[in-house]
């Protein structure tokens, strides 16, 4: 069973959001030190280094809620959807890959299919609704 699921992620975003404010989309996602860096020091090290997020797309901004162990937010991000922030991503056979490309705080995270349920469908619809390509 995923660590996060479609009944306690919506759960741990509810605190975050303003009042009205309506959670669309949601997808875990991490941030994994360079291939080599992971070759190189192996499962142990990249698995300290490892960073795991959720993003939570609401009808008024992304938010970015980074985790540290079972669903303790340690860091929140947010950008609003007006204007939408620049954005690039992809969509490949296992991951979806976002990159908010914003020099005060830029954010980029791979999203795997299997991440949790319905992560690849949420996942691609938060791409679509900020790069503005439809799924």
């Amino acid at each position: 069973m995923a660590r996060f699921n479609d009944e306690n992620v919506p759960a741990a975003v509810q605190s975050y959001l303003q009042p009205g404010e309506q959670l669309q989309n949601w997808a875990y996602g991490v941030k994994q030190p360079h291939v080599l860096l992971i070759a190189l020091t192996g499962a142990i090290l990249t698995a300290l280094l490892t960073k795991s997020y959720i993003v939570a797309l609401t009808d008024r901004r992304l938010l970015v809620l980074r985790f540290e162990g079972a669903l303790k937010v340690s860091e929140v991000t947010e950008y609003p959807l007006s204007p939408p922030p620049q954005a690039s991503g992809s969509r490949g056979m296992l991951f979806t890959r976002i990159r908010i490309n914003d020099p005060a705080k830029p954010f980029v995270a791979k999203f795997h299919r299997m991440g949790m349920p319905n992560n690849r469908a949420h996942s691609t619809a938060i791409l679509a609704a900020l790069t503005g390509v439809a799924a």
